[in-house]
């Protein structure tokens, strides 16, 4: 019987049988045989075969912790197996490999759905293995009786299993939890390591009998593991936090109020000028907020295809601008707060207009805070030569409370086809003639559109058209262009054509004067150099 090796782990190879006159070393009758493929890869385990001889000295380069020690069979055995458990690894790197590189787009539909059935069980499997593992690390960690040492340890040792497996050490504490009840409850071990749950499913279960009392536990796991393997994490939690309340409820509150103490919410900004959300509520906090995100969230018009995601965001972005407007939250130096903006007066009339965010210090064009713009409190601010602000005026609104109150009886709340948001989330929009060019508000040139549509409105090809107490919206027949983008398409023009003529003075007579504002319209007192917006 002759014996093939491909052996690529150190301590395999030191047990590769050598031919008797290789040296000195002690013969055994156990040789390690294994049979490979055409590819050389392994797929044999052990067998046995008279006369073999094992190498006692250690290879070249070989490290201290995987020196091989011959103290016996018994010390021989355990190597053997561990050769072979290395070895069956390499054969699940070889089957994935294979699987990896598979020519999908060669499967037929149906042959597709089984290769993607037959993948989750062995994946949940191995993600089973790995818990198990994670657990078994943890446990070797926590072995001194120094608690501060011992928790320590395990937290070190939690930190560098978690940077092996690609894994935040939250994920990996999570993942050796169910490890650890999988290695408790031998038939929730059993369906973790068969594929038929997840680690959440595990974990759910796990702490979930911890709370009940013992002669409860049995039937309550059959009744969970018979729900686990149907039902997503989400549901079966529910299912679990349910069976909890009804047998153990005094238990369940105390889990309640552990819950509630890991509450959070953190906002940051990011470095595009954004900013990120990230919290977690439990109990009537979490019902709360589900409760008033769901009533800002409204379904898409026929001409909007949003996502889910960009559905929630304008959901929020309403919710807080209700809150603003109720004027309940608590004042800063005697003023509600509000979302304020900063306009300096050269910028009113530039082409590419900037301006700054008050609270934020963030810049922002005049073409993306136009919706604010249109209906808001308008102060000015003048400074003298040392930018020192030595007059401020009263605000004044660019809405007159006549006109809103003549819209909301027109228009009851957002004219968008299709939006039934009501007239208290609705902005006073420009028609025709925007803010920046000087529209003047009026029933004829002013609609109430919700933040969402007023700015789709601000920003798309649409044109407004009323007629008595008729508002109807059109797309324009030539795509809408902002000024900003065709200053770029003119400025790329221009750098093909060649250098542009002498630049003429500008028409004054085509702005409108001050003396021609409608009366409703602030007056700007002399020429101020700043101006201080702020949006309700």
């Amino acid at each position: 019987m002759s014996a093939t090796f491909a052996a690529p782990s150190p301590a395999a190879d030191r047990l590769r049988p050598q031919p008797r006159d290789a040296g000195p070393g002690p013969s055994g009758p156990l040789v390690l045989v294994r049979d490979v493929d055409v590819d050389g890869q392994v797929v044999g385990l052990l067998a046995a075969e008279p006369g073999g001889r094992y190498v006692t000295e250690d290879p070249p380069g070989t490290a201290p912790g995987d020196r091989f020690d011959h103290a016996g069979q018994s010390d021989l055995a355990s190597h053997l197996g561990e050769a072979s458990h290395f070895d069956q690894l390499d054969r699940l790197d070889c089957a994935v490999t294979a699987i990896g590189s598979a020519d999908l787009d060669s499967l037929s539909d149906v042959h597709l759905d089984v290769h993607l059935e037959r993948l989750r069980r062995p994946i949940a499997s191995l993600e089973a293995a790995r818990a198990r593992a994670l657990a078994e690390v943890e446990r070797r960690a926590a072995t001194t009786d120094d608690t501060a040492r011992r928790n320590a340890e395990v937290l070190e040792t939690r930190r560098r299993a978690a940077k092996g497996q690609r894994m935040t050490p939250s994920e990996a504490k999570r993942t050796a939890e169910a490890g650890k009840h999988a290695g408790r409850l031998p038939a929730t071990g059993r369906a973790f390591d068969g594929g038929d749950i997840g680690p959440t499913h595990v974990r759910l279960i796990g702490e979930a009998l911890e709370q009940l009392p013992t002669d409860l536990r049995a039937d309550a796991e059959r009744e969970l593991l018979e729900l686990a393997r149907t039902a997503d994490a989400i549901a079966f939690g529910r299912a679990v936090r349910e069976l909890l309340a009804r047998q153990a409820p005094v238990a369940a509150h105390q889990q309640e109020r552990r819950r509630d103490r890991d509450r959070r919410f953190r906002m940051t900004d990011t470095a595009d000028g954004g900013v990120a959300f990230s919290g977690l509520a439990f109990g009537a906090a979490a019902e709360l907020a589900r409760t008033a995100v769901q009533a800002f969230r409204r379904p898409d018009t026929p001409d909007e295809h949003r996502t889910p995601d960009q559905r929630g965001a304008d959901a929020f972005e309403q919710l807080c601008a209700a809150a603003l407007r109720l004027g309940e939250a608590p004042t800063i130096h005697g003023e509600r707060p509000q979302v304020m903006v900063i306009v300096e007066e050269e910028q009113l009339d530039a082409e590419t207009g900037v301006a700054h965010f008050a609270g934020s210090g963030q810049p922002v064009t005049l073409a993306e805070v136009g919706s604010l713009l249109t209906d808001c409190s308008v102060s000015r601010l003048v400074r003298s030569a040392n930018s020192t602000p030595i007059e401020v005026s009263r605000n004044v609104r660019t809405v007159p409370a006549g006109l809103w109150r003549a819209l909301v009886v027109r228009d009851g709340g957002c004219r968008w086809k299709d939006c039934d948001a009501p007239a208290s989330w609705c902005d006073v929009a420009h028609g025709q003639e925007a803010f920046r060019d000087h529209g003047r508000l009026s029933p004829a040139n002013a609609v109430l559109l919700c933040r969402r549509h007023h700015r789709r409105f601000d920003h798309g090809a649409w044109r407004l058209e009323i007629v008595g107490d008729e508002v109807s919206f059109h797309r324009e027949v030539v795509p809408f262009v902002h000024r900003l983008d065709r200053q770029a398409s003119d400025h790329a023009a221009r750098a093909c054509a060649g250098p542009e003529p002498p630049a003429r003075p500008p028409n004054r007579a085509a702005v409108a004067d001050e003396d021609d504002r409608a009366p409703d319209e602030p007056r700007m007192l002399g020429p101020p150099e700043q101006l201080s917006i702020g949006g309700d």
